[in-house]
C-alpha cells in the first residue's frame, strides 16, 4: 500500500519559498501568526524522510524522524494544524510509516505517489482572438467594450479578454457573441468561461468541457505579499474589481481548498446574493474561514455594487460584516442574506447544481 511521506503533504498544502543555501524553505510562522515584518523567520527543512521545523521569532522548533518515531510530536502536529494541514492527512503518514514498518518496506519519495492539485495547461482555440486585436469594423468588439464599460465598470484594455470568429460549425460557434474570459496560472492558459452579449441564449455563461476543480482565477493573489484580507468570490466580474480570487461556481473543491489554504492571508468569502450562494458558504466557514454578508442592498453580487455604490463603500462593508463560525446565528444571517438551505448535505452530491459562472 502506497503512502505520502510527511514532505510530501507539507509541499502540497503549504506554500513554500526556494531553497536557501542552507536547505531551509521559508515561510511565515503560523504558530505566533508572524507578519512578517522582519521577513519571513520560520522555514522547513527536509532531510530523507526527516522534517525540521524552526521558528526564529517564537522560537518554535521540532524534529520528526520516522526512522526512530512511532508517531508525529506534538510539536511537529501543532505546526501541520497551524498551517491547516488536515488531520486525516498526516494521519495518513504516520499510519504509512507503521505499516510499512511492520511490512518491512523502506518508504522512499520515489515509491510513493504524490496527490496533484495543479491545474492542467489547456489550447486556446483558433477561433478565439484577442478584444484589444479587434478590427474596426468588428461590431462584438463594439458590444463587448460597451458592456464592458457600461454594465461592469470594467475597463476593456485591463484584461486580455477575447472574442471568437464565425466558423460555420455549430459546435465552435456556441462561442460567438459572446465575451471570453481567459483564465492563467504563471501565464499558462488554465480555463475561459464566456458570457452571452446577446441576451438570447440558452446559457448566460458558457464554459468548456475541462474540469475546473483545480482552478481559480487570481493565483497571485494567494501569495501577495500583503496584511489585507484575501477576498475569495464565486465570478471572475467580482474577483475583479475586488482584487479577489473566484472559485468560477458556488461550491469551493477540494483542490481549490489546498490552493487557498496555501495562502498565508486571512481568508473572507463572499457568496453571490441570489442563486445557491450558501454553497461556497458553507464549506469557507467549515473550512475555519470568515464569511461576509455586506450590505449591498438588492445588487445580486460584488461587482453590480461596487458599480452602484462605489468600491470604498463595498470594501468596508465587507470587512464590517464578516462573520465565522457555523452556529445558528451564522445560518440566520446567511439565511437573509443568500438563502441558506440546512438540507444541503455535500457538493459531492450536489455536483449537478454546479454553476459554470464569471
Amino acid at each position: 500500500m502506497d503512502f505520502l511521506t510527511l514532505e510530501q503533504i507539507i509541499t502540497q498544502y503549504i506554500q513554500l519559498d526556494p531553497k536557501t543555501g542552507t536547505g531551509w524553505y521559508p515561510v511565515l510562522c503560523k504558530v505566533c501568526n508572524d507578519r512578517g515584518h522582519k521577513g519571513k523567520r520560520a522555514a522547513f527543512k527536509f532531510d530523507d524522510q526527516k522534517v525540521a521545523y524552526h521558528c526564529f521569532n517564537c522560537g518554535h522548533a521540532t524534529v520528526y524522524d520516522p526512522s526512530a518515531m512511532k508517531e508525529i510530536p506534538e510539536k511537529m502536529r501543532l505546526v501541520l494544524n497551524e498551517f491547516g494541514v488536515p488531520e486525516d492527512q498526516w494521519k495518513q503518514v504516520q499510519l504509512g510509516q507503521l505499516v510499512n514498518r511492520d511490512s518491512g518496506i523502506k518508504t522512499t519519495p520515489e515509491f510513493l505517489q504524490a496527490i496533484s492539485v495543479e491545474p492542467a495547461v489547456i489550447p486556446l482555440p483558433t477561433h478565439f482572438y484577442l478584444l484589444a486585436e479587434a478590427g474596426p469594423n468588428d461590431k462584438w468588439a463594439d458590444i463587448a467594450k460597451y458592456y464592458l464599460e457600461d454594465d461592469r465598470g470594467i475597463d476593456p484594455n485591463s484584461y486580455p479578454f477575447m472574442l471568437s470568429h464565425k466558423t460555420g460549425d455549430p459546435l465552435l460557434d456556441r462561442w460567438f457573441g459572446r465575451i471570453i474570459i481567459p483564465v492563467y496560472k504563471n501565464s499558462a492558459l488554465i480555463f475561459y468561461t464566456a458570457r452571452d452579449l446577446t441576451g438570447k441564449k440558452q446559457k448566460k455563461y458558457l464554459s468548456p468541457s475541462y474540469t475546473r476543480e483545480k482552478v481559480l482565477y487570481g493565483f497571485d493573489e494567494l501569495f501577495r505579499q500583503t496584511e489585507e484580507p484575501l477576498y475569495i468570490v464565486e465570478g471572475w466580474f467580482d474577483a475583479f474589481v475586488v482584487n479577489g480570487v473566484a472559485i468560477l461556481g458556488n461550491e469551493i473543491s477540494d483542490p481549490q481548498k489546498i490552493w487557498l489554504n496555501k495562502s498565508h492571508r486571512e481568508k473572507i468569502y463572499i457568496p453571490d446574493r441570489l442563486g445557491n450562494g450558501w454553497f461556497g458558504a458553507e464549506e469557507a466557514l467549515k473550512s475555519g474561514w470568515s464569511v461576509s454578508t455586506p450590505d449591498i442592498g438588492n445588487c445580486k453580487d460584488i461587482n453590480e455594487a461596487v458599480l452602484k455604490y462605489g468600491k470604498l463603500y463595498v470594501m468596508k462593508s465587507i470587512v464590517e460584516k464578516k462573520i465565522s463560525g457555523f452556529d445558528d446565528l451564522t445560518k440566520t444571517k446567511l439565511g437573509f442574506y443568500c438563502n441558506y438551505d440546512p438540507t444541503h448535505k455535500s457538493s459531492s452530491k450536489k455536483k449537478n447544481r454546479r454553476s459554470s459562472k464569471a
